[in-house]
C-alpha cells in the first residue's frame, strides 16, 4: 500500500513532462514547412537563393545565416530543402 502513495504522483509527473516535450517550440527559427518550392522561391533563376529572395517568405536573417554553411550569402537547393524547409 505504501508504494501506491508515490506511484500516482510519479506517473502524473511522467505524463505531464512527456506531453510538454512534444509541444515545445524552438522559437522563430524552427523549420518552415509552408515555404514554396525552391524553384518558386528562386526569383531570378540563378540556382541559389539570397536573403532578399527569402525574407518575404518569413525566413529570419538568423535562420538564413545558420543555413548558409559556406558564408557566401546564398542558399543552395540542398540548404533550402534540408535546412529551412
Amino acid at each position: 500500500m505504501r508504494c501506491y502513495r508515490w506511484m500516482v504522483p510519479l506517473a502524473m509527473v511522467f505524463f505531464a513532462t512527456s506531453a510538454l516535450a512534444g509541444t515545445q517550440s524552438h522559437g522563430s527559427d524552427q523549420h518552415h514547412k509552408d515555404l514554396p518550392s525552391f524553384k518558386k522561391a528562386d526569383n531570378n533563376d540563378d540556382g541559389s537563393l539570397t536573403y532578399s529572395e527569402v525574407k518575404d517568405l518569413g525566413v529570419s536573417k538568423k535562420a538564413f545565416k545558420r543555413e548558409d554553411l559556406n558564408n557566401d550569402g546564398k542558399l543552395s537547393k540542398y540548404d533550402y530543402k534540408y535546412g529551412l524547409k
